[in-house]
C-alpha cells in the first residue's frame, strides 16, 4: 500500500516479539542501512483452542482480572491488540519536523536459558539484559524514575521480576522507582505486549503521569 522498500519480516520471540523487532529496527537505523522503520505487534485470538490450552496449563486468572504486582494476583489475562510505531534517526525526524514522542536511548536482547518451567523467568538474565540496555544508552540506573515492567499478574513470575529489577536498579537510589504494567489495563497482548508498554510510557510522558503502584 505504501510502496515501502527494504527488509520486511516477522519476528517470533513469543512475548518479547515486538520489542525484539524494535531492537532490530534500532540496530538497522544506527547502522544506516535503513532510514525509517515501521515496527508493529499483533495479537488476535482467532481460535478457541488457544484459550482452552492456556486454561489447561493453569495460566488463566480465575478472577479474569490481571493484578500485576498485586498481593492477590492469580494469573494471566489474555488481550487482543494491534500496535505500530514509526522510528527514524533523531536528526532526520527533527529536520523533517516530524512529531517526536520519545527517544530510544538503548536496547538489548537476551534469552533466559534453561529454567524450571514455561512461565518461570530467569532473574539473572532479566537483570543482565536491563543492565545491557542501560549501558547501551549511557543511562545511569539511578536516573530511572519509572519502569514499565512485564508484570503478567502471576504470583510466581512477578516477584521474580521485582527481584531482577532490584538487582540492577535498586542501588543507592535517592528517589523511589515506580513500577507499572499495562497488562492491568488491557491484559497480556503476547506478541504485541512490548509495544503496548512502550506506547503507555509515551502517553505517560505526554501527560506527565506515572504509575503510583510502587
Amino acid at each position: 500500500h505504501f510502496d515501502l522498500r527494504g527488509p520486511s519480516f516477522s519476528v517470533d520471540a513469543m512475548c518479547s516479539s515486538s520489542l525484539v523487532a524494535l531492537h532490530l529496527a534500532v540496530q538497522a537505523l544506527r547502522a544506516e542501512t535503513i532510514d525509517l522503520a515501521v515496527v508493529g505487534g499483533v495479537n488476535l485470538a482467532l481460535h478457541s483452542n488457544k484459550i482452552i490450552q492456556q486454561a489447561r496449563m493453569g495460566m488463566r486468572a480465575a478472577s479474569n482480572r490481571c493484578r500485576a504486582f498485586g498481593a492477590d494476583a492469580d494469573g494471566f489475562v489474555p488481550g487482543e491488540g494491534v500496535i505500530a510505531v514509526v522510528l527514524r534517526r533523531l536528526e532526520s525526524a527533527a529536520t523533517a519536523a516530524d512529531p517526536i514522542h520519545g527517544v530510544i536511548r538503548g536496547t538489548a536482547v537476551t534469552h533466559g536459558g534453561t529454567v524450571s518451567g514455561y512461565t518461570v523467568p530467569n532473574p539473572a538474565a532479566q537483570s543482565a539484559v536491563i543492565a545491557a540496555a542501560l549501558a547501551d544508552g549511557g543511562v545511569d540506573p539511578r536516573a530511572v524514575s519509572y519502569l514499565e515492567a512485564h508484570g503478567t499478574g502471576t504470583s510466581l513470575g512477578d516477584p521474580i521480576e521485582v527481584g531482577a529489577l532490584r538487582a540492577c536498579l535498586d542501588t543507592d537510589r535517592e528517589t523511589p522507582l515506580a513500577i507499572g504494567s499495562i497488562k492491568s489495563n488491557i491484559g497480556h497482548l503476547e506478541a504485541a505486549a512490548g509495544l503496548a508498554g512502550l506506547v503507555k510510557v509515551l502517553l505517560q510522558m505526554r501527560h506527565r503521569q506515572r504509575s503510583e503502584e510502587r
